[in-house]
């Protein structure tokens, strides 16, 4: 197991392949179990891809208190200093892809091509998550059985048709996102740091660095017109949307994210 110390935390990670690095952030609650072994190693292939638990969850250790989204977005430049890695590509998911434009901001000269999957601008020109989607997150924040908490990630996360044709599939990834659980505390921790953070509409539009923007087009925790919202700010943007998937489009189609990710990075 590899910590690196970064500013007063220890922060897990885990390299896979040679090449390019390439940092994967992972959003509320999350860690590098989420990502899946099988969508790394593709990515893999032609990269040295590193994926990493954000302090306050998974396998990284940090003090108590509150958590920022400027302060993770520094984590990623301190773990670079301590991998010696000058400059990377970066790909962000969900409260991953916020803290991944917090660095491209602060950290711009670090960065090459900035990929920002299913997340959101925030501020006033956020576009919240559905009335249905803020319940479960509700109901997800406090202790509840692993059946109930399978059934609301899943919701959260996949159209309900795609539910029903996947059970098989929701309960192996359900398995691997409870191997290392967040505490509620924590969890709520990371969600205080999302509803605290400035937002960044007023600031994009400074970003020089080619970007791409990838989201699932019936998503109902950030809802797709986000990614709309921010490809029209950012002067060297693309938009994908795939069709008929929800938050957790890099699961529903995980070939063809990988694909998108692989050719945006190679030309």
């Amino acid at each position: 197991m590899a910590y690196a110390a970064v500013n007063g935390a220890d922060i897990y990670y885990e390299v896979m392949g040679e090449g390019p690095p390439l940092i994967l952030i992972m959003g509320l609650g999350g860690n590098v179990d989420w990502w899946g072994t099988g969508f790394r190693k593709q990515l893999a292939r032609t990269r040295q891809v590193i994926a990493f638990d954000n302090r306050g969850v998974g396998r990284s250790k940090a003090p108590d208190g509150s958590l920022t989204i400027d302060q993770m977005a520094d984590d990623v430049a301190g773990l670079l200093d301590a991998l010696t890695i000058e400059r990377t590509d970066l790909f962000g998911i969900s409260m991953g892809g916020m803290i991944s434009q917090e660095f491209a901001l602060r950290h711009g000269d670090r960065l090459n091509r900035l990929i920002l999957g299913c997340t959101c601008c925030g501020g006033s020109k956020q576009i919240p998550p559905t009335p249905r989607a803020q319940q479960l997150l509700t109901t997800v924040a406090r202790p509840i059985s692993s059946d109930e908490a399978m059934r609301c990630q899943a919701e959260l996360l996949f159209p309900l048709d795609f539910i029903e044709k996947h059970h098989e599939l929701l309960q192996a990834a359900h398995k691997m996102m409870v191997q290392v659980p967040t505490s509620p505390t924590n969890f709520l921790r990371q969600l205080e740091a999302i509803q605290t953070w400035r937002g960044t509409y007023d600031r994009l539009s400074t970003l020089e660095h080619e970007t791409l923007l990838l989201h699932g087009a019936e998503d109902i925790l950030l809802p797709v017109q986000n990614s709309e919202i921010m490809h029209e700010v950012l002067q060297k943007s693309r938009l994908i949307q795939y069709e008929g998937c929800g938050h957790g489009f890099a699961v529903q189609v995980a070939s063809r994210v990988v694909t998108d990710i692989q050719q945006f990075l190679s030309t």
